[in-house]
């Protein structure tokens, strides 16, 4: 499916003539509310997520690739402490997930002052994790795959406001725990947001 939308892009890239085709810049900010999972694993059984606020920022380019087609590329940025944890006996083992950034690709289609999008791209985050049974703190960086649905309403010529949904899977990040394991994380962020072109 992956592969038919990416050949369904440059197939409209070709067709896009020089008069069609039309670079818009643009930049914004959000808020946003999610939440973050962390997978069980041998050492953790059971699933302690965390939620909490993300304000952020986000700034792109769009691609007119006819009046209703628009590609666009943006890079976003999230202030987030998604806070879980988890209870084994005395012990207690405490994970965040801060600072996400996100580089996505989205095809939207206009209708009147409306795009819908829909796009995907990777994303990096901070994930930390406090064992109270080892007293150790492990910080790492993990990346992952993004999938993102937003829209975008026109208030004028140059402003507008959106709404988004992102979904992140990142890979595992080794921590400690008395023994050696790791934890894969996925985080699921709403976000609102008002942006400018320019």
């Amino acid at each position: 499916m992956i592969k038919k939308l990416l050949l369904g892009v440059a197939a409209a890239v070709l067709l896009a003539t020089p008069a069609m085709a039309q670079l818009v810049p643009y930049a914004g900010v959000d808020l946003g509310y999610g939440h973050a999972d962390y997978q069980p694993n041998a050492v953790l059984p059971t699933d302690a997520g965390g939620q909490g606020f993300a304000p952020g920022l986000f700034g792109g380019i769009d691609y007119n690739l006819t009046q209703r087609i628009v590609l666009t590329t943006e890079f976003d940025w999230a202030w987030t402490a998604f806070k879980g944890g988890q209870r084994l006996g005395a012990r207690v083992v405490d994970h965040e997930v801060t600072m996400p950034m996100n580089l996505k690709l989205a095809l939207g289609w206009r209708i009147r002052q409306t795009t819908l999008q829909f796009g995907a791209g990777i994303g990096r985050a901070s994930i930390e994790t406090a064992d109270t049974g080892t007293g150790a703190t492990v910080a790492a960086s993990a990346s992952g795959a993004s999938l993102m649905l937003g829209f975008r309403r026109d208030l004028s010529a140059r402003t507008f406001l959106r709404g988004e949904y992102l979904k992140t899977t990142y890979g595992p990040v080794a921590f400690i725990t008395g023994d050696a394991a790791t934890l894969a994380t996925t985080t699921q962020v709403f976000k609102v947001g008002f942006g400018r072109k320019f």
